[in-house]
């Protein structure tokens, strides 16, 4: 993928996240005063006008780095699907987190769609990578020539769907144990949390279900792709994936306390940093191998 789309996609995404963020923190005063009063941004370093302002500066330069990659690219999906993520980020903020299970699908699914929007535009890149292959060895292109770039956007795709339901998993216990953290000033504020619903018990269920399945998934397609993947993934896996995993369970059974929870959360994002991380690891195990079209 050339650099500047890469950029692009990556500044939308960090502009997109921020303000996500920042309407957040807005909407969640009340909770914040409640369950952290010391350290809450909003209301203690910064108002609420301004806070608001930034959201929208933020979103405004997200959409306009968006719309500079429609341009060169050609095509709108992605200010589409940007649009679509704010629109969600600022109803999740307002109104759909505080409904039972609404809200943490809303941001696990925000989540694993920016795995998504890279296969996307990748496949593109390839493509025109294809076609210019072809042109410049004087290779007429036909729907069969071009066919022959499609098994290898096919499996880049199937990569990704790996690493979306990934992202989507985690960033779902995330959410749980972010509830069980905060359930103190969500219950006050009457959120409809799967804590506040149907228990901290029930919770923690869901977070060691959640995480049984993300390492049985794991370690199915180690296995499968064991010859292709090599002891590195295995090695990698165990030390950071499965260890986090562990670890989370055991201190999620354990936790009374906010204190602890936050421990939690800690872990969770290791988790979830583990696995991108495993991208970079998988590039270098699996680089691109092109057959040029000569």
């Amino acid at each position: 993928m050339p650099t500047l789309e890469l950029s692009l996609i990556i500044g939308s995404t960090v502009l997109i996240a921020a303000g996500g963020f920042v309407i957040n923190d807005y909407y969640d005063m009340r909770i914040d005063e409640i369950n952290h009063p010391l350290t809450r941004l909003v209301g203690n370093e910064i108002s609420k006008n301004a806070a608001m302002n930034l959201y929208i500066v933020l979103c405004v330069a997200a959409v306009l780095c968006s719309a500079v990659l429609g341009f060169i690219t050609q095509s709108v999906d992605f200010c589409f699907i940007l649009v679509t993520v704010v629109g969600l980020l600022w109803f999740y903020s307002s109104s759909y987190k505080r409904i039972l299970i609404v809200g943490n699908l809303i941001i696990s699914l925000s989540a694993a769609l920016i795995p998504f929007i890279m296969a996307l535009f990748e496949g593109r890149a390839i493509m025109r990578w294809w076609m210019e292959k072809l042109s410049s060895n004087g290779i007429l292109i036909t729907d069969d020539n071009l066919s022959e770039a499609t098994p290898t956007i096919n499996y880049n795709y199937e990569i990704i769907a790996y690493f979306s339901l990934f992202v989507f998993a985690v960033v779902f216990i995330h959410e749980i144990v972010r509830n069980l953290y905060e359930e103190r000033g969500e219950r006050e504020m009457e959120c409809h949390t799967i804590p506040i619903v149907f228990g901290q018990q029930n919770a923690k269920y869901t977070i060691y279900l959640l995480s049984m399945i993300i390492n049985t998934v794991c370690i199915v397609s180690v296995i499968n792709h064991l010859e292709e993947l090599q002891l590195i993934t295995v090695s990698y896996y165990i030390c950071s994936i499965l260890a986090f995993s562990i670890g989370l369970c055991v201190l999620v059974k354990n936790a009374e306390f906010a204190k602890d929870y936050k421990i939690c959360l800690l872990l969770t994002k290791l988790i979830l940093i583990s696995g991108i991380a495993y991208s970079f690891i998988y590039a270098y195990l699996n680089p691109n191998d092109w057959v040029s079209p000569v």
